[in-house]
């Protein structure tokens, strides 16, 4: 049975793994929905106040920077300009914590919808590619836009039963992001390794 050149996996002649970039955002997805789920209004409360704070020091830090450039250093410089822009973005976020803090059941609910819709595309991937149980990523996909929608339209309540609704929806969106892209990644490498082989 002939080869062709050195390759095995996939049409890349390498495996496909889960990127850390995948890894670190599916976790972090479920760590945020457990600080929801287990304190929903210190959570919402306290997000937008480290948002503001972290802001405010790499103004200062910007500032400060600039502050110690030399004349001819600092008149080319843009270093005071964004560190002033930085301040004033930190403290509007902080002034306007609760505007912002309404909008983040569109937030959440626009990404656990966009997730159940990129999850229809893998379907159709593992439909493709004849993988056996495909039919758990189609499951997996209308759970997320299930709880994408109902967290749009927002009937709940109260907004502590709210943000826990949300802090659900991103537990699980998380761990099924990490499960889908593995078992996709694995998908992948079979049929790229056994159509490979049968050419």
């Amino acid at each position: 049975m002939k080869q062709k050149g050195n390759r095995s996996g996939n049409i890349f002649g390498k495996k496909m793994h889960l990127t850390w970039t995948e890894l670190i955002a599916g976790i972090a997805m479920i760590l945020i929905g457990l600080v929801l789920l287990i304190w929903p209004g210190i959570a919402t409360s306290l997000l937008f106040g480290a948002i503001g704070a972290v802001c405010i020091i790499i103004g200062v830090v910007y500032v400060v920077r600039y502050c110690m450039l030399e004349a001819k250093l600092a008149i080319t410089s843009f270093d005071l300009s964004l560190g002033l822009i930085w301040i004033l973005g930190g403290v509007l976020v902080i002034v306007f914590k609760n505007l912002l803090i309404s909008l983040l059941p569109m937030l959440f609910g626009l990404i656990v919808l966009i997730g159940g819709v990129i999850k229809i595309q893998s379907t159709l991937g593992f439909r493709r590619m004849n993988a056996t149980r495909w039919y758990i990523e189609l499951i997996c996909a209308i759970i997320s836009i299930a709880f994408g929608v109902i967290i749009l339209l927002n009937p709940f309540s109260t907004a502590l039963l709210l943000m826990r609704v949300i802090g659900i929806a991103l537990v699980i969106e998380g761990a099924m992001d990490l499960i889908s892209r593995i078992f996709y990644k694995k998908t992948c490498d079979a049929f790229f390794i056994e159509t490979h082989f049968s050419d």
